[in-house]
């Protein structure tokens, strides 16, 4: 070895400080330097990690939400479809009632209507047999009066009288 440092010009002792010098500066740089840096990095990496964890927690409640989200408008229209066709049945079911009682008003005013002509027929009926009577009697009266006694025109104007009414 002495030869190998007699011919580069090695000088031992300055090898030895500038290696001494070398595990200072290198010491230094790792306790001040590269410990913190690391430090810095390694919650770097976590914090990196955590924000991924959460990434990909908010990712599954986010599918959650929009399946439960499709789910509840699903139910909802299912509900809509139920009350649209409730709807739709009661509106049928007030259609027809109000069908039977316009039906039922139409009988009853038919009915009303029907009574009605006949009292007013049977009136009219009345009141022309009436005219006819008093026609027939007034008639019957002066033609009799020229040739039959009265007692005889009395029973004749009495019988034309009772045919009338019925």
């Amino acid at each position: 070895m002495d030869e190998l440092v007699k011919t580069f010009h090695i000088d031992v002792k300055l090898l030895i400080a500038q290696l001494i010098n070398f595990g200072i500066v290198l010491g230094v740089l790792w306790y001040f330097a590269l410990r913190p840096l690391m430090r810095m990095m390694h919650q770097r990496t976590h914090e990196i990690d955590k924000s991924l964890k959460d990434a990909k927690q908010i990712e599954q409640k986010l599918r959650e939400a929009e399946h439960s989200k499709e789910s509840i408008i699903t139910e909802a229209k299912k509900e809509s479809a139920v009350i649209v066709e409730q709807a739709f049945g009661e509106a049928e079911k007030v259609r027809e009632q109000k069908l039977h009682e316009t039906r039922e008003e139409m009988e009853r005013l038919s009915a009303k209507a029907k009574a009605d002509l006949a009292q007013e027929k049977d009136k009219m009926v009345a009141s022309a047999k009436q005219e006819v009577a008093e026609l027939v009697i007034a008639a019957t009266g002066k033609i009799l009066e020229k040739n039959i006694d009265p007692q005889i025109n009395r029973h004749l104007i009495e019988e034309t009288i009772h045919h009338a009414k019925k």
